[in-house]
């Protein structure tokens, strides 16, 4: 190396060795002289400069949407409820029926004689009640006859028994006068004859009115099993009447009819087929529409409701409690047209399910002339409106795990409060309330009680530049667009903050 150019590099190194030591004697007699007091170095480094903005009132709409398919609103699979065959089919796929219109009629003939036969039964018990009314009649009547019999019997008892005693008193007349010699004896013993005749007479009177009286009691016994056999023969013509109507019904099974407006879509009905209550058809084709998973249960006729579908959309849980009838809606199915149809939620199964986490909302739309078809796919959007609610921009949020903090400034520094939000439109966020010390719970630290409080729009928040920040950061407001400085109030001294060190180095970990 030149000798000049090595006693310049050791000239420089003099000199700084020089200014290292005069600045190290300075610290020392400064710390001599003042031994109570502590260097104190201040950052020169400029405060952040944040924006910052105030929660505003707004119209907050979300719009959740989901792929769906339209569905009709009634959807009844035919079976038989009787074993038979097929008589006749009316109708086929495509075929638009009313509500009661016989689609197909079934061959059972073993019922129909069975019908006929217990309304044949139905006509003899009511001809059975009949007859045992009119036995009644004459049982009464009979009953009349014996309680006459009876009077006309006592009746003759109390004439023979007065002419007893006439000619009991006769007698006794007579038998005086026979001893005194005044009447022949030949008088008093025509007398006698005629009182015995009277008495035989009284005791046969008497007889004859237990033998009336006795068949009064048996006529009487007649009526009253008469009026059983009624009882009974009126109890077996509701018996037969009820079996009657029962097998009617079962007869009302032969015919298949039409459960409400609508088109039939499905058709497994030929004539002479054997159909079957559990399994409709098991002489359809395998892959017969609506084929049970058994692969024998093919209905005989499949019939949907159209003036009025349905399309479902499964709504994720964290809009679930903001979806209720009457929510809005629309539904695009581009197969039908091309723009939207408006319309609303129907009703909603109010409880999530346990696997999706989503909560199912139905749809229903007017189907006019039917040109909504079912099994169409669709695309389904349920409008959320949160009118007139406090909002901030997305980017005046951050979260940490399940948390949601903004940073607000205040007395100059950043603070870092938790909040609580709602619906987004994917700009704007709605925000319900925040969490702020509790004045009644005293100060511990870093344990003071806390509340939630609701903003009230005054709350200054920092907009961006939320990385750079921490709580109690000392930060400058930028200058309104219009030209006016906002001024940041002095930073409280006795807030702990971390004001004295380099933005560089003040960052969230």
């Amino acid at each position: 190396m030149p000798c000049a150019l090595w006693t310049s590099v050791t000239d420089r190194f003099a000199g700084r060795l020089a200014a290292i030591g005069i600045l190290a004697s300075v610290a020392f007699v400064a710390s001599g002289c003042h031994g109570e007091k502590k260097a104190e170095v201040k950052s020169v480094t400029k405060p952040p400069v944040v924006k910052v903005v105030q929660p505003e009132r707004r119209n907050i709409v979300r719009v959740v949407g989901q792929p769906s398919f339209i569905e009709s609103f009634e959807r009844t699979s035919i079976y038989p409820k009787l074993t038979g065959y097929i008589e006749k089919w009316n109708v086929d796929i495509g075929d638009r029926v009313k509500k009661g219109q016989v689609m197909a009629t079934l061959f059972v003939p073993e019922l129909v004689e069975d019908f006929e036969t217990k309304k044949a039964t139905v006509g003899l018990d009511g001809q059975k009640v009949d007859l045992a009314l009119k036995i009644v009649d004459v049982a009464a009547a009979n009953v009349q006859a014996a309680e006459a019999r009876v009077v006309e019997t006592k009746a003759i008892l109390a004439k023979y028994t007065a002419e007893v005693e006439r000619w009991n008193s006769e007698v006794k007349r007579l038998d005086d006068e026979v001893r005194r010699g005044v009447v022949d004896p030949q008088v008093l013993l025509e007398s006698t004859n005629q009182w015995k005749s009277a008495a035989a007479s009284r005791d046969a009177a008497r007889a004859d009115i237990m033998k009336a009286e006795a068949e009064l009691l048996s006529d009487k016994a007649t009526l009253a099993k008469s009026k059983v056999a009624v009882e009974v023969a009126r109890a077996d013509l509701a018996v037969a009447t009820s079996e009657a109507k029962r097998i009617e019904a079962w007869v009302g099974y032969i015919t298949l009819p039409a459960p409400y407006d609508g088109v039939v879509v499905a058709r497994n009905a030929n004539t002479g087929d054997f159909v079957l209550p559990a399994a409709g058809d098991p002489t359809a084709m395998q892959r017969s529409p609506h084929l049970a998973p058994g692969g024998t249960a093919a209905p005989i006729y499949v019939v949907d409701k159209t003036d009025v579908v349905r399309i479902f959309i499964d709504i994720p849980e964290q809009d679930a409690n903001y979806v209720k009838i009457g929510t809005k809606a629309s539904v695009l199915a581009r197969a039908y047209r091309d723009e939207p149809l408006q319309g609303s939620v129907t009703r909603t199964s109010w409880a999530l399910n346990i696997k999706s986490r989503t909560l199912r909302a139905e749809i229903d739309l007017p189907n006019p002339g039917s040109q909504l078809l079912p099994g169409m796919y669709a695309y389904a959007n349920v409008i959320i409106e949160r009118p007139g609610v406090r909002a901030l921009p997305l980017s005046a949020l951050t979260h940490s795990g399940e948390k949601t903090y903004c940073w607000k400034h205040e007395n100059g520094r950043a603070v870092r409060t938790e909040v609580q939000t709602g619906i987004s439109d994917g700009e704007w966020i709605e925000v319900t309330n925040r969490r702020v010390p509790d004045p009644k719970t005293p100060a511990a630290g870093a344990h003071a009680g806390e509340l939630w409080t609701s903003f009230d729009g005054s709350e200054q928040l920092i907009l961006d530049e939320q990385s750079i920040l921490t709580d109690g950061l000392v930060v400058e407001v930028e200058p309104a667009t219009d030209g006016t400085k906002v001024t940041s109030p002095t930073p409280d001294a006795s807030h702990p903050t971390t004001a004295g060190r380099s933005d560089k180095l003040a960052r969230v970990p």
